[in-house]
């Protein structure tokens, strides 16, 4: 028999039952981040912080749950309970991670982890929104303009339009600091995520591809062309020019004083060969701006060391720490056995000086003209694709596949709530992860489920797929909706092969109705005149709305006639069993049960 009939007339349902208990009734896509990146832990302990964790050791290995589970890395293996040779754990949840000394970080997107090298490599999948919200938090401060954060909210975005796959060898996209762009997971920035909200999908072009939108802290008054800082890459949009924005609070000066020792262990660390013994640094080179291009490093065994400056700061930063040398705006003196590095600025100096944005929105500028003066020549665009890409969140029993997560993301404790009831009156459970469906507009709901607009929602496997919540609430039957079809999903998992249609249809009407309704009213009276081979096969076939409520009310008044002579508990039983023989017999004289 075929199973999406059964969903499908389970959903309009919903709106028949309230009827009869009262008379109201971009293209974001996931991005895969990296964390810990920088000092890859050797062993992790993940512990639940609501509900249950759920995990795999690969695709198609079973489902298993619990509240903590231990990791440690075994060469380029994972140690889990016991098990040496798991290649990979795929987890869900809302969990905390505790890895050593490294701070603890709670999450609650998909994680996945293997291991290179004894060491863990970790990665969770994030909506592309999401993640534009965690790097603003990271990179700026809460006390920022709106205006200042928007242009970091599309600045951004299109680094990781235009980056995507950055460390596909390392089996994710991005990884968590400076290299890429920095996430600080914890770090909580309402405005943050309201930057990303009022300008989703938006990036900046050049010749119809996303740019290349560097930024960076404090640029020292004089912004940095691309080339200066790496020779092969060039864009007229990032050239270098004076920054009247930047210096206005006060320019960001600072001082270093580094042993020589360290410096020399950082570089050999990054793979590259100075001389040994070498005792003397100075600057080699300048570039347009006025920053460092090139070092030369003299004295000790061999002939000078001439080596980028942009090479040379980030070898120091990965080992020594990002806060050493902030710039390559800097002069350089040797004393003894240390370097001392004074300067200005912070960061690379290319594309958009955060400093100046912030002045920028200070003095009233809009994100568009902060775009405008950092990336000149850009085009700001909206990607039409953005609003029909999907994006998930999770609680302990569903997950919620959305075009607006954020929106509908509060339906997850409704959810809960109503299928704990259902579980706890039926006395079953549903055994697995319940997908929700949720459609951004009718039409995308009719187009791709089929549906009519008068159907609420359609079910198919373990995924029940709603229209749009705010249609759903305007029209009071959320709740009832959804209530209607975890039902659906708890008699179907009971339901022997077999079972009629207006069996499970009307049990679900009968079981989703409000206490007090189950007394038939003139329409379900009307409707008992249909015999049951009518009854199903409207259910299974009709697509005319008066046909399919006559059904309804017909199976849900034949199921309540049953409850009141056999018993709740005892026709229920009989979705396992079958329906006997004789119990119920339709107007043609046949008796519709399942085979037993």
């Amino acid at each position: 028999m075929p199973h999406a009939p059964v969903l499908r007339v389970g959903i309009l349902a919903a709106f028949i039952a309230v009827a009869a208990a009262s008379p109201v009734a971009v293209s974001a896509q996931d991005v895969r981040v990296g964390f810990f990146t920088l000092h890859p832990p050797a062993a992790a302990t993940i512990t639940a912080t609501n509900g249950e964790l759920h995990w795999r050791t690969c695709a198609s290995c079973k489902e298993k749950s619990g509240a903590t589970v231990a990791i440690r890395a075994s060469g380029d293996r994972l140690a889990i309970a016991g098990i040496t040779d798991v290649v990979e754990l795929q987890l869900t949840g809302n969990y905390r991670i505790e890895a050593g000394d490294l701070p603890p970080i709670n999450l609650h997107f998909p994680l996945r982890i293997d291991a290179r090298e004894n060491h863990l490599r970790l990665s969770v999948s994030v909506p592309e929104e999401e993640y534009v919200a965690e790097v603003i938090a990271a990179e700026a401060s809460d006390s920022w303009k709106d205006e200042a954060l928007k242009a970091m909210a599309v600045a951004v975005r299109t680094y990781a339009k235009r980056f995507r796959g950055a460390h596909e060898k390392d089996g994710y996209d991005f990884c968590d600091t400076t290299h890429c762009q920095v996430v600080r997971w914890n770090a909580k920035n309402p405005h943050a995520r309201a930057a990303a909200e009022a300008t989703s999908g938006e990036i900046l072009q050049f010749d119809g591809a996303p740019a290349r939108t560097y930024y960076h802290q404090n640029c020292g008054g004089m912004v940095a062309s691309s080339n200066e800082m790496w020779p092969d890459i060039y864009a007229t949009y990032l050239r270098g020019h004076t920054d009247p924005y930047c210096g206005v609070s006060g320019d960001l000066k600072w001082e270093s004083t580094i042993a020589l020792a360290d410096l020399d262990a950082s570089l050999r660390a990054a793979g590259m060969a100075p001389p040994r013994g070498w005792d003397e640094i100075d600057i080699a080179g300048r570039s347009a701006s006025g920053r460092a291009q090139k070092l030369r490093l003299a004295g000790g065994f061999g002939d000078d060391f001439l080596i980028s400056a942009s090479s040379f700061r980030y070898a120091v930063s990965r080992s020594l720490g990002w806060n050493k040398i902030r710039s390559e705006l800097f002069e350089v003196r040797t004393e003894g056995d240390r370097a001392v590095f004074f300067g200005r600025g912070a960061g690379h100096g290319v594309g958009m000086c955060q400093t100046g944005a912030e002045e920028m929105a200070i003095e009233g500028k809009d994100y568009r003209q902060i775009l405008e003066f950092y990336y000149p020549g850009t085009q700001l665009a909206k990607l039409a694709a953005a609003t029909d890409q999907w994006q998930k969140r999770s609680s302990e029993h569903f997950e919620l596949e959305s075009t607006a997560p954020e929106q509908d993301i509060a339906i997850l404790p409704t959810a809960e709530k109503l299928l704990a009831d259902e579980e706890k009156d039926l006395g079953w459970n549903v055994p697995f992860r319940v997908q929700l469906k949720t459609f951004a507009t009718m039409d995308s709901y009719r187009d791709q489920t089929g549906q009519p607009g008068w159907v609420a929602a359609s079910t198919r496997g373990h995924v029940i797929r709603l229209q749009p919540l705010a249609t759903l609430k305007s029209k009071g039957v959320l709740e009832s909706t959804l209530r209607h079809e975890l039902l659906h999903l708890l008699i179907e998992e009971k339901a022997r092969a077999g079972t009629p249609v207006w069996f499970r249809e009307g049990l679900v009407l009968y079981l989703s109705s409000a206490p007090g309704a189950a007394a038939p009213n003139r329409s379900q009276t009307a409707a008992d005149a249909l015999t049951i081979d009518q009854i199903e096969t409207i259910l299974e076939h009709s697509q005319k709305r008066d046909e399919v409520e006559r059904a309804y009310a017909a199976s849900r008044a034949r199921i309540a006639s049953l409850v009141k002579e056999h018993s709740k508990n005892t026709v229920l039983g009989w979705l396992s069993r079958g329906i006997p023989r004789g119990v119920v017999a339709d107007g043609s004289g046949h008796s519709a049960q399942a085979p037993e």
